[in-house]
C-alpha cells in the first residue's frame, strides 16, 4: 500500500501526543454512556478507526476490561506510541494493527465503530465510510467525529495559505505556521479539559499544529452532508454533540433530556431565542432544519453523529433515539 503524505505526516507528528507520559483521554470512556446506554456491553468488539497513539483507545479500553478493542492505525510512529501506552497502563483487551481507510485489511465485524478526526482527511470520504459500513455488525453502530464547515472557516482559510507560502517545499513544515503567527488551542473545540486541564508541551503543540495546518486533505462538512456521505452505509443517523469555542453542548432536538443532573450541557435548538415567535418558528422545523438553525448560530467547530443498522437504536440512549435525522428507518 503506498503511503500517502497524511500518514508521512503523522509518521513525524504522531497524533496526539509523541510520548507515553501524557495522561490516557478518559474523558471519552465517561461520555459513551450518554450515547449508548450502560456503555459497551461485555464482550462487544469495539473498533478504533484511526487510533492514533491510542491515547483515547487504551482509554476506553481500561473502563471497559471485558470489551474488545482494535485500533487501526496507518503510521508506526503512532502504533508504536499506542502498544507502549497499552503496557504502562497494563491493558491488555486491546490490539494495535496496521492499516488505513479505504482498503485496510480486516478480516472481522464490530459492534461498535468509532472514527475521530479521520474521515475527513480522507482524499474520498464516502469510500472511507463504505469500509467501515462493511466492518459493521448487522445491529452495529458507528460514532463519528468531524470538522464543522461554518466553525473552521477561519483555519482553513489559514491552512491554504500555510500551504501557498509553502507550496515549492518537499515537505512544509512548521516554519510558516510559526512565521504567521498561528497556533491552534484545544479551545478551538471547546474540551480543554480532555488532558486534565493540563498545558500541551511544546512538542504536543507542535503536533497539534501540524494537524492543524499542514495536513495535505481537510473536508469540512455539516449534518446535511451525512445522508449523502451514509447512504447505503446504515440504517439511520442521529445528531450527538457539538464542538466549538463557546463550549461543547449534546443536542436534544426533541425535549427528550436524558443528562445527568449538574452534567454536561444540553442544547434544544429553541433555547437559542428568547423571542417567543422565534421559538415558535424553529419549532416547526425538521430536525435537519433545526441543526441548520443550530449550526449557524453555534457556528461550531466540530460535530458528532451516531449512525446504525438493524436494532441498533435500541441499544442507544432515548436522546439519540430523538436526534434522528430524516428518512432515517431505524430496525425493529
Amino acid at each position: 500500500m503506498a503511503t500517502s503524505a497524511t500518514q508521512c505526516l503523522y509518521e513525524t507528528f504522531p497524533f496526539p501526543s509523541p510520548g507515553v507520559d501524557r495522561p490516557l483521554i478518559d474523558v471519552v470512556a465517561d461520555e459513551i454512556p450518554l450515547v449508548i446506554e450502560g456503555g459497551p456491553a461485555d464482550g462487544w468488539s469495539v473498533l478504533d478507526a484511526g487510533c492514533g497513539t491510542g491515547h483515547t483507545l487504551v482509554g476506553l479500553a481500561r473502563a471497559y476490561p471485558r470489551v474488545h478493542f482494535t485500533g487501526l492505525e496507518p503510521s508506526a510512529a503512532a502504533r508504536d506510541i499506542a502498544r507502549r501506552l497499552a503496557r504502562r497502563h497494563g491493558v491488555t483487551n486491546v490490539d494495535i494493527v496496521d492499516g488505513a481507510l479505504p482498503d485496510a485489511a480486516l478480516d472481522r465485524r464490530f459492534d461498535f465503530i468509532y472514527s475521530y478526526g479521520v474521515i475527513h482527511h480522507l482524499p474520498d470520504p464516502h469510500a472511507g465510510l463504505a469500509w467501515l459500513g462493511e466492518h459493521l455488525a448487522d445491529d452495529g453502530l458507528l460514532h463519528l467525529w468531524l470538522y464543522h464547515a461554518i466553525g473552521e472557516a477561519q483555519r482553513m482559510r489559514d491552512r491554504e495559505l500555510v500551504r501557498l507560502l509553502g507550496a515549492h517545499e518537499d515537505a512544509p513544515g512548521l516554519d510558516v505556521v510559526r512565521a504567521l503567527g498561528l497556533s491552534l488551542s484545544l479551545d478551538a473545540y471547546g474540551m480543554p479539559g480532555a488532558w486534565a486541564g493540563t498545558a500541551l508541551d511544546q512538542r504536543e503543540q507542535d503536533v497539534f499544529d501540524a494537524d492543524a495546518y499542514l495536513n495535505p486533505v481537510v473536508h469540512t462538512l455539516r449534518f446535511a452532508d451525512l445522508p449523502r456521505l451514509l447512504d447505503g452505509v446504515t440504517d439511520w443517523i442521529a445528531a450527538d454533540r457539538l464542538y466549538g469555542p463557546h463550549g461543547a453542548p449534546y443536542l436534544d432536538l426533541s425535549g427528550t433530556g436524558g443528562l445527568p443532573p449538574h452534567g454536561p450541557e444540553l442544547l434544544r435548538p429553541e433555547d437559542l431565542f428568547d423571542d417567543p415567535g422565534l421559538r415558535r418558528r424553529i419549532d416547526a422545523l425538521d430536525h435537519l432544519d433545526r441543526l441548520r438553525a443550530v449550526e449557524l448560530v453555534q457556528r461550531p467547530t466540530g460535530f458528532r453523529a451516531l449512525a446504525g443498522r438493524g436494532a441498533a437504536l435500541h441499544r442507544c440512549t432515548c436522546r439519540i433515539a430523538g436526534n434522528l435525522l430524516p428518512g432515517a428507518a431505524p430496525g425493529a
